[in-house]
């Protein structure tokens, strides 16, 4: 887990203002520990890439089949019969199973409610422009289906394959004045170790942890470098380009009806058998239930109105005994603020809405702590932070469509929903409702949604803000990539998982079409050997 250094414009009722950032260090990376939301992004997000890399391989029309390539479409899980689903934009066969849950507390009334709203029914895994629907996760029969068990564990026999478990790179070994990288350094069982690279060299640790990788290995910005004593090799932006989904929780939205789901209340002998013998029930979910992504004011006036900015996430989530305690491990936010929160609504049925920036305008920056591989970077998201204000606007006014959805759309009505009528601590003195009420709420509660990138973006090899070149190859070097959720020039409008994986799928292409000759030539004198 690292921690952000103190916010000065958000995350203001977490411990110390330190954001939590959490990381997937172990087999299949954060897709073995993320809530298994399962998104492809929006069309734009992808042609803006290929705009700003000069490079028409990364528009949408041609990242589509690396997005199928993967997929294991579950079809039979697609049983309601007012969802707008595409079956032409999905496919089965792949490795990566994905679909919707049977259990999906109140998402109907979420759906019905965006649509009474103004945000129509679509598919979320097809081309739209904005739109709501139940939530597509990254599993199998009702288990986390992460891309170690969909891309790694079958091939573990594989000769050409071996894992080490345990193990942390800390170095990459480079040769000659053209920086050809031919292996690593990395540390196993406290024992120093190397691993050779008869081709290239691939960096997938993560947007934070291959950043760190490239900075104490000599590729940064020279300055910062210089200053830790680190030689300079290639002197680039890495860490500059830092960006983050920001999310805040209006609510909660207390209802008249058992239809939430409580833990003490829902989870007994007959859901756990459930779970256990079909894959289903309460313990399946992540409590997720559905999206929505809608564009604000600010990208309507920007001519952006086909290009959502701003997404709710629907947990059908009520308010249990330990609601305070969880979410205040889960984002450092302040126990005894979300205690007195809390405390008045526990034990009642609700639901939350997250609400989420899809399209900051901020940057942040990630620096080296110092030439110890074992320190944590500096991470600064200055998170609220861009001059004209802008991001803190459109987050308010997703909150505030937030809630009158939830008090006013008949499904919701149905329900008696209404907003809790105990204030944030800190902004209690504001007036309830107001404005300046939902300012100081989101600046206040304010969490990452763990989707950090940028840091080692990706663009045309002789702009000052790229790190890696539109087939992901580090500039300055030879035979090294870097391949993860780093390499996005603008976070994509959604969850990261499913446009990591298809990062993961295209950068895989790069690699084979690099070496294809030499593999040919490779298998006709093994073969003419023979």
């Amino acid at each position: 887990m690292y921690r952000t250094v103190p916010q000065r414009s958000s995350c203001l009722s977490l411990n110390k203002r330190e954001s939590s950032w959490s990381r997937g260090k172990g087999l299949g990376g954060s897709s073995s520990l993320n809530l298994m939301v399962y998104l492809r992004g929006h069309p734009r997000d992808y042609d803006n890439w290929a705009n700003i890399t000069g490079d028409s391989r990364w528009t949408y029309s041609n990242v589509l089949p690396y997005f199928l390539k993967s997929e294991d479409y579950c079809f039979k899980c697609e049983r309601n019969p007012y969802d707008n689903f595409q079956s032409q934009f999905h496919r089965q066969g792949g490795p990566l199973s994905i679909g919707k849950p049977l259990f999906n507390p109140l998402v109907e009334e979420f759906l019905q409610a965006s649509a009474w709203g103004g945000i129509p029914r679509v598919d979320l895994n097809a081309p739209y422009t904005q739109g709501a629907a139940g939530v597509t996760y990254s599993q199998r029969k009702g288990r986390r289906w992460s891309t170690y068990k969909a891309f790694i564990e079958p091939i573990l026999k594989r000769k050409t394959l071996t894992v080490h478990r345990h193990s942390r790179v800390y170095k990459i070994l480079f040769r000659g004045h053209t920086n050809e990288a031919y292996g690593v350094e990395y540390i196993r069982h406290g024992k120093r170790r190397v691993a050779y690279a008869k081709k290239e060299v691939i960096l997938s640790a993560g947007s934070i942890d291959s950043a760190k990788l490239l900075m104490l290995n000599g590729i940064g910005p020279k300055e910062h470098l210089y200053g830790l004593g680190i030689k300079v090799r290639v002197n680039s932006p890495v860490g500059q380009n830092l960006q983050d989904h920001i999310g805040t929780f209006p609510g909660p939205f207390l209802i008249n009806q058992p239809k939430s789901f409580i833990s003490e209340r829902d989870i007994n002998p007959s859901q756990v058998a459930d779970f256990l013998l079909f894959g289903n029930g309460s313990l399946s979910t992540t409590l997720i239930n559905g999206l929505a992504f809608f564009p604000s004011t600010r990208a309507v006036n920007d001519g952006e109105s086909d290009w959502p900015d701003t997404q709710w996430m629907f947990l059908g989530l009520g308010n249990h005994q330990d609601i305070d305690k969880d979410l205040s491990h889960g984002f450092n936010i302040r126990y005894d603020v979300l205690k007195k929160f809390f405390d008045p609504v526990k034990g009642k049925d609700g639901f939350q809405i997250t609400v989420m920036l899809s399209r900051p305008k901020v940057r942040g920056v990630m620096l080296l702590r110092s030439a110890d591989y074992r320190d944590d970077p500096i991470l600064d998201p200055r998170y609220f932070e861009d001059l004209n204000g802008d991001d803190i606007k459109v987050m308010v006014e997703g909150v505030k469509r937030a809630v009158y959805i939830s008090e006013n759309a008949p499904s919701f009505k149905r329900l008696g929903s209404r907003l809790s009528p105990i204030p944030f601590p800190p902004c209690a003195y504001l007036p309830f409702r107001s404005d300046s009420y939902w300012e100081c709420f989101t600046r206040h509660y304010s969490v990452s949604i763990f989707h950090y990138s940028g840091t080692t973006a990706m663009g045309p090899r002789d702009s000052p803000f790229s790190v890696v070149d539109s087939e992901l190859r580090v500039i300055g070097t030879k035979r090294l990539r870097v391949i993860d959720t780093g390499i996005m020039p603008t976070v994509v409008t959604v969850n990261t998982n499913g446009p990591t994986i298809m990062i993961g799928e295209r950068g895989a292409d790069f690699i084979l079409d690099t070496w294809k000759n030499y593999i040919k030539q490779k298998y006709f004198y093994n073969n003419f050997k023979s």
